[in-house]
């Protein structure tokens, strides 16, 4: 008789090839923070020591917890929210909601980065026309006043400076005083207000100027790193003085928006049939894109300082409980797991793939991507450090810690630090298409594939009726524009900054959690059928290898990850925060809150799904044509070993005949395929 499951499986849409499925989850897995967050993190947290555990995170949980999601969305032939009626744990639907509101808000936010990538590319390609200089090149002439710090005995002595350029004389390089923050102070607030350069404002306007020192001022004739922070800060963002003055739209930016949201429209209007051609350019460009910038980026001068900084392990970071939770945060965020997408795409694979080594290929290509990219990155901020300490005696060409007064966190890194590189470079309009072409193909991989998680989810519960593919797709992009319009308004960098650091700080670590309760623990006899399933459709066993890791290491370890994320409650310090640009931005109090609303939203979903009634929603959601097994069955290993009573081959999974005079057990339920 034909297995039931057969039938569902034959109705499903599949990729056109094994090639799409992995094209699709390299492009979403490999995305912008393999390029921007990871090399920020190894250069906050000890280099090469950030590796460490980087890559035990990756083995212990990253790896394992992608395998665990490959197979679901695999065996079960559903999204991360049907999933759970097929496993036969209705109740647990509510985990498959919380993971798809937190793909929701990353998507939303994230796309805004897609815009400010394409108007980057408009700016460029409309400056490449007019015949003029990259729009963030440093033209000279309109620098604003530095503030340095020298001794006092020093401070009028005239061949301090070079009187036509600006710049301080590097004689006395040693003579100038810089704080432990790597640039220098600037005490005076009036000066401040007056846009003193940043790159020479100390991260801690604080600090006290030792005695014996005095400021003196001076107005360089060129200012690379001033050009390009101006450009992002005033032209891009034209950011407001914080989070409470919205200040209306930028309209470049939401001419930008729009386009980028038209895009990802565009890849997955009919679902994977067009996403799964789309993959062919975009998730193999950025790998060309970086094999290009990286014999570029070796043969700049100075290249060789950013590799040593990148290689050169400090120990010391490892006794520091945050760098071990960031390198968590960062395996979750670079694979996906927790998010739903990851299910969402294995279930339009062959039930056929060999998906616990598909699961291991593609997070290797992931993690050495991002390895890779930090030879990419660094030797570019070598030859950054190289020029801007021609300007700032505080960033010293042997050392890149100076830097961190430029801003490498996430777009400091991707829109300041590498296009004032950039525009230093020769043929700097060929670099810097090239780069940001690379940052598009690497960001609307990720948000295609949240969007079509987040379709896949709605289509398979049945919402929206009788609507087509393209037209729930158009549903969900159009709702997605319209909630993430206050991104693009002058406020919308404090916004997005609010949902990246609350939107999902505790949700994928409860999802995958509950993954691993609901496959392992929940019943006995979903544990066992899974594991016959994934033998029999794809010939490979799930042994004691996983049974450990999904049993025990990793909800052990979530757990104390989940305990960790919890203990700071202004996660974006807005108590300290002063208006922009004397300071990074106001955020008002009530932001922390607005914070983690979004942060435990996806939490309170789940307990409130949990608590509705099952067989209504059972119903609506198709679960009907279960087997069951007996508890006598599942206790003698009758159901793994695929044997009933009698003789009769019984199998949970809707494979078998069940013998005539054998009552159907009231044991557990699980949902056929």
């Amino acid at each position: 008789m034909a297995a039931h499951g057969d039938a569902v499986t034959e109705s499903r849409p599949e990729y056109a090839s094994k090639l799409e499925l992995m094209l699709t989850l390299v492009g979403y897995a490999v995305g912008l923070g393999n390029i921007w967050r990871f090399p920020y993190l190894a250069y906050e947290h000890g280099g090469g020591a950030f590796l460490i555990p980087y890559l035990l995170s990756l083995m212990l949980l990253g790896l394992p917890l992608f395998q665990l999601e490959l197979g679901l969305g695999q065996m079960f032939r559903q999204g991360t929210l049907g999933m759970w009626s097929r496993l036969g744990l209705p109740r647990l639907r509510g985990v498959g909601v919380a993971a798809t509101l937190c793909t929701f808000f990353v998507s939303l936010y994230y796309n805004v980065i897609l815009a400010w990538t394409v108007y980057y590319i408009g700016r460029t390609v409309g400056a490449m026309f007019r015949g003029g200089e990259l729009p963030w090149a440093d033209l000279g002439g309109d620098c604003p006043l530095t503030t340095l710090v020298v001794p006092a005995e020093l401070a009028g002595l005239p061949t301090l400076f070079n009187n036509a350029t600006g710049r301080f004389n590097a004689s006395h390089l040693d003579d100038f005083w810089c704080p432990s923050a790597g640039s220098l102070s600037t005490v005076d607030p009036d000066a401040v207000a007056h846009h003193v350069d940043p790159i020479a404002r100390s991260e801690a306007n604080d600090t006290a100027i030792p005695a014996g020192f005095v400021q003196v001022e001076v107005r360089p004739s060129e200012c690379p790193g001033h050009s390009a922070l101006d450009f992002w800060q005033n032209q891009v963002l034209q950011q407001s003085s914080g989070m409470d003055d919205l200040g209306g739209f930028q309209w470049g930016m939401l001419g930008a928006f729009s386009v980028a949201w038209i895009l990802v429209y565009l890849c997955v209007y009919n679902g994977v049939q067009s996403s799964g051609k789309v993959v062919y350019v975009t998730a193999t460009l950025p790998y060309v894109a970086l094999v290009v910038f990286f014999f570029r980026a070796i043969t700049l001068p100075n290249a060789a300082t950013g590799v040593t900084f990148f290689v050169k392990p400090d120990f010391s970071v490892l006794l520091d409980a945050t760098v071990w939770v960031r390198a968590v945060t960062q395996i979750f965020y670079s694979l996906g797991v927790g998010f739903g997408s990851l299910i969402a795409f294995a279930s339009y694979g062959s039930k056929h793939n060999r998906f616990l080594s598909d699961a291991t290929k593609v997070s290797l290509i992931n993690c050495g991507t991002s390895i890779f990219a930090g030879f990419v990155v660094f030797p570019v901020l070598g030859y950054l450090a190289h020029e801007l300490s021609q300007y700032n005696p505080c960033i010293r060409s042997d050392d890149l810690s100076g830097l961190a007064s430029v801003g490498l966190s996430g777009t400091g890194l991707a829109f300041v630090a590498f296009p004032i590189a950039i525009a230093s470079m020769p043929g700097g309009f060929f670099w810097a298409m090239l780069f940001f072409v690379m940052l598009l193909c690497l960001g609307i991989d990720s948000q295609f594939a949240m969007v079509e998680s987040i379709v896949t989810v709605l289509s398979d519960a049945g919402v929206g009726g009788g609507l087509s593919r393209p037209k729930l797709s158009a549903v969900v992009c159009v709702l997605s524009y319209l909630l993430g319009l206050i991104f693009v308004t002058r406020s919308g960098i404090y916004w997005f900054e609010l949902m990246d650091s609350y939107s999902c700080v505790v949700a994928m670590f409860f999802v995958t959690g509950m993954e691993c309760f609901g496959v392992c623990w929940f019943r006995s006899s979903v544990w066992l059928g899974f594991r016959r399933r994934v033998k029999e459709w794809t010939g490979q066993t799930v042994g004691w290898t996983h049974t450990v890791s999904w049993k025990f290491i990793c909800p052990a370890l979530l757990v104390v990850v989940v305990a960790m994320s919890l203990n700071k409650w202004d996660i974006m310090d807005a108590a300290s925060s002063t208006p922009f640009p004397a300071g990074k931005g106001f955020l008002p109090a009530w932001s922390v809150w607005v914070g983690w609303t979004l942060g435990l939203l996806p939490l309170l979903a789940a307990l409130v799904v949990a608590l509705l009634p099952t067989g209504d929603v059972e119903a609506e959601f198709g679960a009907e044509g279960r087997l069951s097994a007996s508890p006598g069955e599942v206790e003698a290993g009758a159901v793994e070993e695929g044997k009933g009573k009698g003789g009769s081959a019984v199998s949970l999974w809707g494979a078998a005949e069940l013998p005539a005079t054998r009552e159907p057990s009231s044991g557990a339920n699980i949902t056929p395929t």
